[in-house]
């Protein structure tokens, strides 16, 4: 029995609330994020004495759960202390969760410039998927300096700098934090749609546990798992618009996950997808991708690697993956790329700063101003790396461009050593 749970509560009709009970800690090995469901409850009502007997029911429904140590809860949870007298061996803290979907509502619904809210929300997601000190006291900055002063009490800014409600989180990594929010988002979504049609929670149980015994189960329509399923495509969505919203999204998370200089690149390569014929065959250890001008062979394992040039030298997401996840309706995971264009603290910092200042030396407009001393050491720290970094044969073919570079530029062979 896991250590620390997340408590929910989604508002339903006529004054109902339903409370789900989820596992805040590693998710268990199973299908999807109802994984960390394990409990729900519709109290009567929600006064102190009825929300201390649906807690002691829940205790009652296993004993084991007396264990618990930890107890993470949104703000405005009704009757807090009743919760804390169930559960008296526990410490009850702010959900990191429910603070940031708090937030990202209420910066949408403050109707700021639109750059300053994609400023915002950009910083939201760095914290919540790399919840370290740096970026915390960042995203206090930036709301501090972008929204007005008489706006701030509301947002609750003081939370982001409560080392005790991080401390939790702030130990997950990228790909852990990012799974997370996903599973508790998809399932206080499903959840709430379901209970908000009004149907009996028996009802609402009942569907659901048919449908995760046999996921590959026809539904009827009008059940509540169908409308459930139906949040990733709403009824009436044309194939076109699907399309547009998973393109979206994966342009997304390569913002969210990449650092710049590698986003550039793979936003690139996935123009070349969306306006080209893809030709996907699968076969028993590979997927065979044609993207217009030839065709590759992609590990279907992690999609992380490709026969394709660009994938061999750079290391990132190349057309012909970013090709299969868009067939696939998926979007990029950190593991299919390398530590280096990461963002987060478990990037390659070494890396990292290469393709930081390389980026700065291409925007940067010329001008007297600009140290040349600086230039030369970016590029040729940039050169050295990819010189470094590649096969004996990849090293051959980028010496023998630099010296046609050197040759037609400062003269022949015999009089520039390169």
């Amino acid at each position: 029995f896991p250590r620390a749970l997340l408590v929910h509560r989604a508002g339903g009709p006529a004054g109902r609330a339903l409370y789900v009970f989820l596992v805040a800690g590693p998710a268990p090995a199973l299908r999807g994020g109802m994984a960390r469901v394990v409990h729900l409850a519709v109290p009567r009502d929600e006064s102190a004495g009825s929300l201390s007997r649906m807690y002691g029911a829940f205790r009652a429904f296993n004993p084991a759960w007396a264990e618990t140590r930890l107890l993470l809860v949104g703000p405005g949870l009704p009757q807090p202390p009743a919760l804390a007298q169930a559960f008296p061996a526990a410490e009850v803290h702010l959900s990191v969760f429910h603070l940031c979907k708090r937030l990202q509502q209420q910066i949408q619904r403050l109707a700021l410039e639109g750059r300053a809210e994609r400023l915002i929300l950009a910083a939201l997601s760095d914290t919540m998927c790399a919840a370290t000190e740096s970026n915390r006291r960042k995203m206090h900055a930036l709301l501090g300096d972008l929204v007005t002063p008489d706006l701030l009490p509301q947002l609750h800014i003081h939370w982001l700098l409560d080392d005790e409600i991080w401390a939790v989180h702030r130990e997950r990594t990228w790909g852990d934090s990012s799974n997370y929010f996903r599973d508790l988002e998809v399932v206080t979504q499903g959840l709430s749609q379901v209970f908000s049609t009004g149907l009996s929670l028996e009802s609402c149980i009942t569907s659901l546990a048919q449908h995760y015994q046999n996921p590959q189960s026809s539904l009827d329509p009008s059940s509540p798992v169908a409308k459930l399923e139906a949040t990733e495509n709403p009824e009436g969505d044309s194939k076109e618009e699907i399309n547009r919203r998973t393109e979206e999204l994966i342009k997304q998370s390569l913002r969210d996950i990449c650092t710049e200089p590698a986003a550039r690149l793979c936003l690139s390569e996935f123009a070349v997808v969306q306006k080209s014929v893809q030709l996907i065959g699968a076969g028993e250890d590979a997927l065979s991708i044609q993207v217009l001008e030839d065709a590759h062979r992609v590990d279907p394992k992690g999609l992380s690697s490709c026969t394709c040039h660009f994938n061999q030298v750079f290391q990132l997401p190349c057309r012909h993956i970013l090709a299969v996840l868009n067939s696939d309706r998926k979007t990029l995971q950190p593991e299919m790329l390398s530590r280096q264009w990461q963002k987060g603290r478990d990037a390659h910092q070494a890396g990292r700063d290469s393709a930081d200042g390389f980026l700065e030396v291409l925007k940067s407009s010329w001008n007297k101003s600009l140290d040349k001393s600086l230039v030369v050491s970016f590029l040729t720290a940039e050169i050295s790396r990819l010189l470094t970094h590649c096969s004996r044969e990849e090293f051959e073919c980028r010496y023998r461009t630099l010296r046609e570079l050197a040759d037609s530029w400062i003269g022949p062979y015999v009089e520039v050593k390169l």
